[in-house]
């Protein structure tokens, strides 16, 4: 098969000569296929200039997101410090209290879940990590969440145990005859005297309280009263159980002001002071029994004025 050449004719306008370029086959071919290349290459750097551009553009993105999200992990690490301070000093509270209170020191099961390496320190350069890292530092984070989340929970147990304990002793303090029932001068004290009417050294199981007939009686702590009544030698008696093994008794009173089975509260008012029964003038007889023995009332007055 013969291939003939083409011809390229240029006429001018304004001139009648006519330009004639006969170009061979081969030599089109080969022309239209450089020109068919350069094209493509110039096509390629096009686009490959466009992607190269829209890649940085995701560079630029990528970074501000990482500069972000390293901010945040950073205020994360940073709040979560300050919760693990504020734990460590609530474990060291708790610890305290327990020793005040002799309830002595549990096992300490306050274990880290992370390691020292995942801890993160400060801003570092997040704009240039990649995503696994950035995942990775997340990961970090949620570990000592969970680490903080288990402190938590441990801590929660401990103080449950300090409150249970509290109240058991809220409700023994609030047992304890801890105040003075009525004001006045003590005339005897507690332990062994001279009997003002045998004048033979006894056993005296209270202390006297002396002051005006009429003067009011108060409890002093929560309990019931258990008896009112008349008994030997103390005249116009009153008796409350508070509880734990601790019972009072209150002679020579000149009226009641509770009854027999009343539940009182410290400070309430209970009789008066009279001059009833073996008695040598208007006083108050004051005891206090734990477990059935007598011990000296002034040892449980916290504010004891003769002391």
């Amino acid at each position: 098969m013969r291939f003939r050449p083409y011809t390229l004719m240029f006429v001018p306008q304004d001139s009648k000569r006519i330009f004639k370029i006969k170009i061979p086959f081969y030599a089109l071919i080969s022309g239209l296929v450089v020109i068919g290349v350069i094209g493509f290459i110039l096509m390629y750097i096009v686009f490959d200039y466009l992607y190269i551009m829209s890649e940085f553009q995701s560079m630029d993105e990528m970074k501000a997101r990482n500069r972000k999200l390293g901010k945040q992990l950073y205020s994360y690490k940073m709040r979560i410090d300050e919760i693990e301070n504020t734990m460590e000093r609530l474990k060291a509270l708790t610890t305290k209290l327990k020793i005040i209170s002799n309830l002595g020191d549990t096992e300490d099961r306050d274990k880290n879940l992370y390691s020292e390496a995942d801890v993160i320190e400060g801003i570092d350069d997040f704009s240039m990590s990649s995503n696994a890292e950035i995942d990775g530092e997340f990961r970090n984070v949620q570990n000592k969440l969970k680490d903080i989340e288990y402190k938590m929970a441990y801590q929660e147990e401990e103080l449950n145990k300090f409150s249970e304990y509290l109240e058991e002793q809220s409700a023994l303090l609030a047992a304890t005859p801890s105040i003075i029932p009525v004001r006045g001068w003590i005339t005897s004290y507690f332990g062994n005297r001279i009997d003002p009417f045998t004048h033979k050294i006894t056993r005296h199981e209270g202390i006297d309280i002396s002051t005006r007939v009429g003067t009011t009686i108060i409890a002093p702590a929560d309990g019931v009263v258990t008896f009112t009544g008349n008994k030997p030698g103390y005249g116009l008696m009153l008796t409350i159980d508070h509880g734990y093994g601790i019972t009072t008794a209150y002679g020579h009173n000149s009226r009641f002001f509770v009854a027999q089975g009343t539940k009182v509260k410290r400070g309430m008012p209970i009789s008066s002071v009279g001059n009833s029964g073996r008695s040598t003038g208007p006083h108050l007889h004051y005891e206090v029994r734990v477990n059935g023995i007598c011990v000296d009332p002034r040892k449980f007055i916290l504010d004891n004025p003769w002391e």
